[in-house]
């Protein structure tokens, strides 16, 4: 009986080596489909391609409804598309999954903006405002909310004019972020001239 249970065992074992590399490939095959989708996504949105990145982050959310990177990225580019609506309803609920993102709080109130719902723009721009750790785009947003204050209704154009500059302002302060991290091994994470720029 000790015999047949060995020979069990290794035949088992056999078979799960075998198997084993098949299994991985797979795993990462899904995995990486979705990454793919996404990134995808992202380099749709980057470079003002929104329908379709709409349509990557959409293709991601089926796969993966829980990805709240492919939340925000669908509802940027519901806002690039002008479907403030839209825009509201997904980073509304990015912002329930992560209050965190910087980026969804940003576009959510921006969508407001436009929506010209300026109480809760005001409300998600101070979410961001409080996330980002760059003082100049803290500045940028309390002055935009200056600007919400003191004007009684806000007019398309300067609408238009908040949400222009407010975006430019985090995006040049993405590109700094991501030229630091470029740089970062040339002159080391820890190093004076890294963290100082």
């Amino acid at each position: 009986m000790d015999m047949v249970d060995g020979r069990s065992e290794n035949r088992f074992r056999v078979t799960m080596r075998r198997c084993y590399p098949v299994l991985l490939a797979a795993l990462a095959f899904a995995i990486s489909g979705c990454a793919t989708t996404v990134g995808r996504g992202q380099t749709a949105l980057r470079d003002g391609r929104y329908a379709e990145a709409a349509t990557n982050f959409e293709t991601a959310l089926k796969e993966h409804p829980e990805r709240t990177d492919a939340l925000v990225g669908l509802g940027i580019a519901r806002y690039g598309q002008g479907v403030y609506d839209d825009a509201v309803a997904h980073l509304s609920q990015a912002v329930r999954q992560d209050p965190k993102r910087a980026d969804a709080q940003l576009y959510l109130g921006l969508s407001y903006l436009q929506r010209s719902d300026e109480g809760s723009a005001a409300e998600h721009l101070r979410a961001f405002r409080d996330l980002t750790k760059s003082a100049r785009v803290t500045t940028q947003v309390d002055d935009a909310l200056q600007l919400m204050r003191t004007e009684r209704r806000l007019s398309p154009t300067s609408r238009h004019f908040i949400a222009t500059s407010l975006e430019s302002a985090m995006k040049s302060e993405q590109e700094l972020q991501d030229a630091r991290w470029a740089a970062a091994p040339y002159y080391g994470y820890y190093g004076q001239f890294f963290w100082t720029w």
